[in-house]
């Protein structure tokens, strides 16, 4: 007797839910899926799991903004706020516990921050500036060491490095460190191990050894800060060649700062010097600024892009600054400075129509030139909800936090496709240590992605719904008894499988499990895939993971039997719902054949 022949998927093409789902390619997940990602291998997989990082926190309260953000020194820093509060992120060097810890409390309402560095040429190092919307400009020198001893008018720190080379101002007019809450100026001493000329008495207010201490934050009033207008809040900052741009969302006029310093935005009229600052009116009030290459993009209003540009005279001794608008479609802006992101080669954000939208040079092309890649996905982007939410690319993957339907969504850059839609009520994402990081948009917490096979303790529920499939052939009726799947699968899983025939399964339903401890059916019985053998550390979040046989679960190869039933299309299902799920998609599909009843049940 002669075998069947299989109609198998195999080759998967991301998600989709703006096309017919009964008139998709086979290999493309619809609605309905979500959790599953495609690897390396180009396989569909659960994705993996999210853990707390730092203390947790019941507070209802959601993280309004993160910033990272390496250093000259090779320091990571890392901040997130919520209610009044700025935090930095904390690694105890001798125990490696993580905490996030108070950079500076009280602000109020005035928490959702915009970031940018500055490198000062006074102190030769990095700081972080950052604005609220109100007339200040804030800076963190970023400077963070632990606690040794103190006198009437010292301070020491551990270890054997001076306060300089751990990041400390050295220069600069009131600077001061913060201990266990109590501010403390000094006046020298930053090239040792020991602060002199500190006040107030850092012995009135006993600290124990192993505190940490933290350069404070100094704050600018605008109307210290030459050519800034003392009355206007500043809601937007950037960087461009050490020069500040800040910007106010319901004014027209943003400014530039001179070169190397943010306090001084003054410029020479009427023909301006090379180095100056600059003040650029624009036809609408800015959303963004965001630098790539040699010019800054700035999204204004609910439509406009511009770019700006540095022209020298001929002679070299002056330079105009001048703002170059950008084609774009009506409500093609930026939807907010959180919904903006680069990569190598473009600008990406989400737009007000909504759309999600490349922004950068086409080889050949010499005008920046925007690309919508969200259609495949328009259905889901017009039933969102974006508020609150934000965008982050990660090796060559774009995240979209949307923290209003508790959901986030991945755009695969390699593949030009998303992802399936994955579950986490995050509203902004941070890059740790070269990883994914969450915040979470219900309580002040942070969860680090793709780690372990659980949600922080909860199961993970994962589904990978495809598009229904008819072989190529719609008008032909056609029936299987028997339905091959082949993949990766640890022992202790179990995936689950539904078929459905005809659209909805009208013409009814099938659903079977395949067990990860059946070793009928497993090919490398020998090699246990359960998560205390196989670490899923193995595994990037996006899928990315390293794809030798030694870190993949054994592979299964199954072909499952049932009641033949006719049908013109079907719809296969995957999914789990388990702690620990390891399992991986690699080729379905049918023993197909026409069915001898023809097309007689739907002819007339």
């Amino acid at each position: 007797m002669a075998s069947t022949k299989f109609l198998l998927t195999s080759q998967f093409l991301g998600y989709s839910s703006r096309i017919d789902i009964t008139n998709l390619p086979a290999g493309y997940m619809v609605k309905g899926s979500h959790d599953v990602l495609t690897n390396m291998g180009d396989r569909i997989a659960c994705r993996r799991g999210i853990e707390l990082d730092g203390q947790a926190n019941p507070a209802l309260t959601p993280i309004l903004s993160s910033f990272d953000f390496e250093n000259h020194l090779g320091y990571e820093r890392n901040l997130r706020s919520y209610y009044d509060v700025l935090e930095y992120r904390y690694v105890d060097p001798v125990t490696g516990a993580i905490t996030w810890n108070t950079l500076k409390a009280g602000w109020g309402a005035l928490v959702n921050f915009q970031y940018t560095t500055f490198w000062d040429t006074t102190e030769l190092m990095d700081v972080i500036l950052f604005v609220n919307g109100s007339t200040n400009v804030y800076e963190w020198g970023m400077g963070l060491t632990t606690f040794a001893s103190a006198t009437a008018n010292t301070i020491t720190k551990q270890g054997t490095t001076t306060w300089a080379e751990e990041g400390f101002y050295a220069a600069k007019t009131g600077r001061a460190v913060v201990i266990d809450g109590t501010t403390y100026t000094y006046t020298g001493g930053e090239g040792t191990t020991t602060l002199t000329g500190v006040t107030p008495d850092p012995t009135a207010a006993p600290h124990t050894a192993g505190a940490v201490i933290m350069q404070a934050v100094v704050t600018t009033a605008n109307s210290a800060i030459t050519g800034l207008p003392a009355a206007i809040g500043n809601d937007l900052i950037s960087g461009l060649y050490n020069q500040i741009h800040i910007g106010n969302r319901k004014n027209h006029t943003f400014y530039v700062s001179k070169v190397n310093n943010y306090k001084d935005f003054t410029f020479t009229t009427p023909v301006r010097k090379p180095g100056e600052g600059s003040l650029i009116t624009l036809d609408f009030c800015p959303v963004v600024f965001i630098p790539q290459e040699d010019t800054m993009y700035v999204s204004a209003g609910k439509s406009a892009w511009y770019i700006t540009a540095y022209t020298l005279t001929s002679d070299g001794v002056n330079e105009t600054l001048n703002i170059k608008r950008l084609k774009s479609g009506l409500f093609g802006g930026a939807q907010s400075a959180d919904f903006v992101t680069s990569d190598k080669n473009n600008v990406v954000f989400l737009s007000n129509e909504p759309v999600v939208t490349t922004l950068g040079r086409i080889e050949l092309v010499e005008q920046p030139q925007t690309v919508d890649i969200s259609d495949p996905i328009k259905k889901d982007m017009l039933d969102y909800d974006f508020t609150g939410g934000s965008m982050k690319y990660h090796q060559r993957y774009y995240y979209i936090a949307i923290p209003k339907n508790g959901t986030y969504i991945v755009y695969n850059i390699i593949k030009g496709y998303w992802e399936a839609p994955q579950t986490g009520a995050f509203s902004r994402f941070s890059i740790i240590g070269g990883e994914l990081y969450g915040h979470s948009s219900v309580v002040p917490e942070t969860y680090k992605l793709g780690v372990g096979g659980n949600d922080n303790g909860a199961p993970i529920s994962a589904m990978a719904a495809f598009a229904y499939n008819n072989h190529g052939d719609r008008a032909d009726n056609k029936s299987f008894n028997e339905f091959y799947n082949e993949g990766y699968i640890s022992s202790n899983t179990k995936l689950n499988l539904g078929i459905m025939y005809e659209y909805k399964g009208a013409d009814g339903q099938y659903s079977a499990t395949i067990d990860g401890a059946d070793l009928k059916y497993i090919l490398d019985a020998n090699s246990d895939g359960s998560l205390g053998k196989k670490s899923f550390g193995t595994y990037s979040f996006g899928g990315r993971g390293i794809t030798a046989d030694e870190t993949l679960a054994p592979k299964f190869r199954i072909i499952l039997t049932m009641p033949k039933v006719t049908y013109y299309e079907y719809q296969p299902t995957y999914w789990s719902n388990q702690i620990d799920a390891n399992w991986e998609i690699l080729a379905f599909g049918p023993g197909s054949t026409l069915s001898t009843s023809g097309n007689n049940p739907i002819k007339k």
